[in-house]
């Protein structure tokens, strides 16, 4: 069995010194993904983007890579569990994994990301992978501005619908992320085969090794979305992962308090992380209908309270 990990929140700091960017603020919200990975029964991964506040970590986050680690021994009985209406635990809260690090630095995709146009899904190969048999993809990710823009967005891949306003606060921009082909029935799809034998067939006239050849494709199926509210310098993030039959692990360090909580009649899970050099809020939850695993953080000059997340929460649940 085989999971992935979300890269935490010292990888935006490589990623940018390899950019030579000015270092900036690194907000809550990018440590709040950090706690989350994600693992599939179907051997899926799956993307839960980090988005921040400031060019220097945004142009980080769009270079954020996957790094596979293995399961972690836990006492289920000790850490929060959500469980369909099947009795499935679709979300276990599990101990830190002291092995997982920083994901390895993937030049080649840096290198797409110099072409590729935002909003595109390229699909890449390099020919000093003899006899490659699988395609690597890179997303450019693409924010939307305009609310109405984002709608017709949701409506073109099916993702989640996600509101105009949350508290009070604009939307200020939405970002919608495709599902990568990793599974069997995916890469045995007539586009993937299709892609694949055509850049195969240009790599192998090329005798150079470390050529990259890539080849822009069209996605529909999303596999993450998000939309970041404002007023004034205060900022509500919404985040939903579609888990395509796959599960969830949140690592819950010592300094998280979680408590899990009935919110319009679902199990909404508020997280209280107290650190000697920050401290802040989440909430998390599982929608069955939609499977998708939601993240509600606040971040900025002003922070929601344990009662305006509910609150919100409860809006978003209806």
């Amino acid at each position: 069995m085989e999971r992935t990990t979300i890269s935490d929140e010292y990888q935006n700091i490589i990623y940018t010194s390899a950019g030579n960017e000015l270092l900036g603020e690194i907000d809550v919200e990018e440590k709040v993904m950090g706690h989350i990975r994600g693992i599939s029964d179907r051997k899926r991964s799956f993307s839960l983007s980090l988005k921040t506040m400031n060019k220097t970590t945004a142009i980080a986050s769009m270079l954020a890579l996957f790094l596979m680690i293995s399961v972690t021994a836990y006492a289920a009985s000790e850490y929060i569990q959500i469980r369909n209406s099947e009795g499935v635990v679709k979300v276990q809260h599990v101990a830190p994994n002291e092995s997982a690090g920083v994901a390895s630095y993937d030049k080649y995709a840096q290198k797409v990301d110099a072409f590729d146009k935002p909003g595109e899904l390229i699909a890449y190969l390099v020919n000093n992978n003899a006899g490659a048999t699988e395609l690597s993809f890179k997303y450019k990710e693409q924010r939307i501005g305009a609310y109405s823009d984002f709608l017709k967005e949701i409506k073109r891949t099916g993702a989640p619908m996600l509101p105009a306003l949350a508290a009070g606060y604009a939307f200020e921009y939405g970002v919608i992320n495709p599902n990568h082909p990793t599974t069997d029935a995916e890469k045995n799809s007539s586009l993937y085969q299709e892609t694949l034998q055509d850049l195969t067939v240009q790599a192998n006239k090329e005798k150079g090794s470390g050529k990259l050849f890539m080849m822009a494709i069209p996605w529909s199926e999303p596999g993450w979305i998000s939309a970041t509210y404002s007023k004034d310098n205060a900022y509500i993030g919404i985040s939903a992962s579609i888990m395509h039959g796959g599960k969830v692990f949140v690592e819950q360090e010592p300094e998280n308090q979680a408590d899990k909580i009935m919110v319009a009649g679902t199990e909404v899970i508020y997280n209280k992380v107290v650190k000697e050099e920050v401290s802040y809020d989440y909430l998390n939850w599982y929608n069955e209908k939609q499977d998708a695993y939601y993240t509600l953080s606040s971040y900025g000059d002003k922070i929601l309270s344990k009662e305006q997340f509910l609150q919100l929460a409860g809006e978003l649940l209806k």
